[in-house]
């Protein structure tokens, strides 16, 4: 999987010098060349303005060096003569040479939208039975949360049996085939908005394991492959149903245990798939009430696979500034906390947890840890809407954007508590009114991806049936 730009490639010899690496910033490539035990690197752009020192292609340069331009300047003309037929063509990228090109730095990363052709990026509708497995509540799994698949897998097993199983094997087939997928329920947010489409999945830099599990992910996707040689880019458990907050929405807090906490065990079984993982997300009840998955997350096991990222959903009641200390050596990664609130009296009245300013002071060491990070990765605070809570629909927005962090929509699911406003007109029209400013706002501040979801609650809203009382989402069985 050597990086490539035209007809050259890293690893080749030219001029007396030897490319050791090929990458790509924002529109330009750059070759590192080693000439005479000393490196330079050549910057080649879409345009030669202003022009470099090389005749054979002006738009070819170099970053400024303390060697001599006389020890690499042959090189940089052998570059510019092997390069000039096929500029500025050759740096419209293949993705798999964008990916190659990453390398093994663990925070590069690039969308695939933008090294795949719009065409093949939107050929099919959701992407999730090629890139996640998911063990759901109650024995259940899926590509995805059981809430929104048709008829959700039941069985229990190491992550390679569910992987290969007839069930993931059905989901991707469906979902390759024609419109509407007969696995999933048709009132799925992000199926409703193809939010997840191939589009959607950033290319990440790592080890070559790693990478070539994401090259044979995207190829399998592309071929429309039901049984891929692949292992999942992400994996999504539950650590325990147990939760110490008493949502208004959410039956957890009032029955849940941790006499289904997931033991050590589990964690030391991902081995096999560990080094084509690029994610483990975390959930619950609340996933930091496992003191089993804090000891994993502050011990060694997870230590081996520098690109694995560890996504939490948590009430953030746990994310102190010394859990966050002792969390330090694993890459945490996209963290989701649901705050479902804008305001301290609405949060008290739906979240039923801690304090509000206790709640803040933990974000704000969430936000302090990120940013610490020379590549910060991902926050989002999400809203489950309810009855209590649906006035501060763009308040909410308004916060996210505050504290710089992304924001996410959930409609209820089932009519815990008579929160679901589901089943009222008036309510459903002024959320859906609602969830449209916010993604408009997304939208025109470049936030594409978070408006594309929100759109997709928005499609939801509006396919309920006209007219009389409206179905709530049903629960769980």
């Amino acid at each position: 999987m050597s990086a490539r730009l035209g007809p050259l490639a890293e690893g080749a010899a030219i001029a007396g010098a030897r490319i050791t690496a090929i990458a790509w910033r924002g529109d330009a490539a750059h070759l590192t060349l080693e000439v005479a035990g000393a490196t330079v690197d050549l910057v080649l752009a879409a345009t030669a303005v202003p022009p470099g020192p090389f005749r054979g292609l002006p738009a070819l340069t170099y970053r400024p060096t303390a060697l001599p331009f006389a020890q690499f300047a042959a090189a940089g003309a052998a570059v510019a003569a092997a390069l000039a037929p096929h500029w500025p063509g050759c740096l419209a990228r293949d993705w798999r040479d964008a990916l190659a090109g990453l390398g093994d730095d663990v925070d590069a990363a690039l969308p695939l939208g933008e090294v795949l052709p719009a065409a093949a990026a939107a050929r099919v509708a959701c992407v999730a039975p090629w890139t996640r497995l998911e063990y759901g509540q109650r024995a259940q799994y899926g590509p995805c949360c059981a809430d929104f698949q048709a008829a959700p897998a039941l069985g229990h097993g190491p992550p390679l049996s569910l992987w290969r199983s007839a069930a993931m094997r059905g989901f991707r087939r469906a979902l390759a085939s024609a419109p509407p997928p007969s696995t999933c329920r048709t009132d799925c947010p992000r199926l409703a908005a193809r939010s997840d489409t191939l589009a959607s999945i950033v290319l990440r830099g790592g080890p070559p394991a790693y990478r070539a599990n994401q090259r044979a992910v995207i190829e399998a996707i592309l071929a429309g492959d039901d049984d891929p040689a692949t292992t999942p880019l992400e994996l999504v458990c539950s650590a325990t149903r147990s939760c110490n907050y008493d949502c208004l929405m959410c039956s957890h807090g009032a029955t849940g245990t941790l006499a289904d906490e997931l033991p050590v065990e589990f964690y030391q079984g991902l081995a096999p798939i560990l080094p084509g993982l690029g994610a483990l997300e975390v959930l619950g009840g609340e996933p930091l009430a496992s003191p089993v998955l804090r000891r994993v997350l502050a011990g060694p096991i997870l230590r081996g696979a520098p690109q694995l990222e560890v996504a939490l959903t948590t009430n953030g009641s746990y994310l102190t500034a010394d859990a966050l200390d002792r969390f330090r050596s694993v890459r945490l990664g996209h963290v989701t906390v649901s705050l479902n609130a804008a305001t301290a009296a609405t949060y008290q009245r739906v979240n039923r947890g801690l304090p509000w300013a206790r709640i803040r002071a933990n974000t704000a060491a969430l936000l302090a840890a990120h940013h610490a990070r020379r590549s910060p990765r991902a926050i989002t605070y999400s809203m489950v809407i309810l009855r209590a809570n649906l006035d501060e629909i763009e308040a909410f927005a308004a916060l996210a954007a505050a504290d710089g962090v992304a924001v996410r929509y959930m409609l209820p699911i089932g009519d815990r508590n008579r929160q679901s406003f589901l089943g009222e007109p008036a309510l459903v029209r002024a959320v859906a009114a609602a969830l449209a400013r916010v993604a408009a706002d997304l939208r025109a501040r470049g936030r594409v991806v978070e408006a594309a979801r929100v759109d997709g609650e928005v499609a939801v809203l509006g396919a309920l049936p006209r007219g009389g009382r409206l179905p709530v989402l049903p629960g769980p069985p």
